[in-house]
């Protein structure tokens, strides 16, 4: 805030200058141009007086010629206190007084001041809002005084970033509020910061299938169960990242996993019976396969070239490497914000008898089309990846950067 004050009194100040000095200099430069032009007018009456004489048109050239430069003496003498006179410093004052006006105006219409106000406020209520919504937490309890808590730790860990705990709990926080890349972000420097990472990797792992990396978010918890095969956290988070791809079997499979290492007395156990008859009767309606064939996870960025365009759509999608440009399966994305992450399957099939496993190897590309229609180039920008086998998952980076 001692910052922000010092920039808007140097920004008033400036305004101030903005507005003086070319006040100050047109009054100097005023009378500057009338003593000059009395000076003018001086040297031609004499030149006219002094030409009457030698026409023998005056009596007494010597008196006027004295007269003349004695309205001229009076008209200098005038004009210069006029020039320097007392009106200076009440310029200096009226346009300091409408510069300050003039700043707390806009400020007061179109500034943050109530924004920053609010944030003030929450952020020294952080030991009150902790204790309210993690410590005696009750039926009163609001998603507003979730974000508000949430509001209050960023700012804590802005001026103390070195917390571990405060940036794993605003990790969490984030989760629990679906705000992935939040708990992305938080949960990527509590991973720097504790020398466990295992604690992290779970809701880490989490955070990434929620912004769209499931296949290095699966990596991550695989890894967490192959070194601790009963971590439940790990085995519940593994079991939703199945859930979220509408693989109900291996969904099933990874809550009976929970079970055989769960006492029954336990409260999560209900809770996890009730997740596989979701699960069971979702099958069963669907009467689906579960999706297999690869998986394509792809990072999307732009080149600096990139023109923005409002509203533009994304389109990711694979090809038959070997010919072809119907997609093969395909991901329309609105108002897509860069750098992002999506996941491409046979589960995006467009004709699903006609999909990423029907093909040896595929092309992936990304194109952005500001009209939102895939098939119309103009203004159009093309990204794509090499030549990928279908024969296992993948993660790569595609960067859209060759207009159409």
């Amino acid at each position: 805030m001692t910052l922000f004050w010092i920039l808007s009194a140097a920004l008033t100040a400036l305004l101030a200058l903005v507005i003086i000095l070319p006040l100050t200099r047109g009054r100097a430069e005023s009378s500057h141009s009338r003593n000059e032009l009395n000076t003018q007018l001086y040297h031609q009456r004499l030149k006219e007086l002094k030409q009457d004489s030698e026409l023998g048109l005056l009596e007494d050239d010597t008196a006027l010629q004295q007269e003349l430069q004695k309205s001229l003496l009076d008209d200098v003498v005038s004009q210069e206190p006029k020039a320097r006179g007392g009106r200076s410093p009440l310029v200096v004052i009226s346009a300091v007084a409408l510069a300050v006006l003039v700043s707390v105006g806009a400020y007061w219409q179109v500034g943050a001041h109530r924004e920053v106000a609010e944030w003030q406020r929450v952020s020294a209520q952080l030991q009150e809002l902790s204790r309210k919504v993690l410590i005696e937490p009750d039926e009163t309890v609001t998603e507003q005084d979730m974000h508000e808590l949430m509001l209050a730790l960023r700012t804590r860990l802005h001026l103390e970033g070195d917390d571990y705990r405060g940036w794993l709990l605003l990790g969490r926080l984030a989760l629990e509020m679906r705000d992935g890349e939040t708990a992305r972000d938080a949960l990527e420097k509590a991973m720097r910061l504790t020398d466990e990472p295992d604690a992290v990797r779970v809701p880490y792992a989490e955070a990434l299938a929620m912004t769209g990396e499931s296949l290095r978010a699966e990596q991550m918890v695989s890894g967490v169960l192959a070194r601790q095969p009963g971590n439940l956290e790990a085995w519940s988070v593994f079991a939703f990242m199945a859930l979220q791809q509408n693989d109900y079997a291996l969904a099933i499979a990874r809550w009976q996993q929970m079970l055989n290492i769960m006492p029954e007395d336990n409260p999560r156990y209900a809770m996890v019976q009730r997740s596989i008859t979701f699960a069971e009767q979702q099958m069963t309606s669907s009467e689906q396969a579960p999706v297999t064939g690869p998986r394509y996870q792809v990072e999307i960025n732009t080149g600096t070239s990139v023109p923005y365009h409002p509203g533009a759509v994304l389109f990711v999608f694979a090809v038959d490497a070997n010919g072809g440009e119907m997609p093969l399966a395909a991901r329309r994305i609105e108002q897509p914000a860069f750098p992002l992450s999506v996941t491409l399957s046979n589960a995006d099939a467009m004709v699903p008898e006609n999909n990423l496993s029907t093909r040896d190897e595929v092309v992936i590309k990304a194109r952005i089309a500001p009209s939102g229609n895939v098939t119309d180039v103009t203004n159009a920008w093309e990204g794509r990846s090499s030549k990928l086998s279908t024969d296992e998952d993948r993660q790569l980076t595609v960067l859209i950067d060759t207009p159409l």
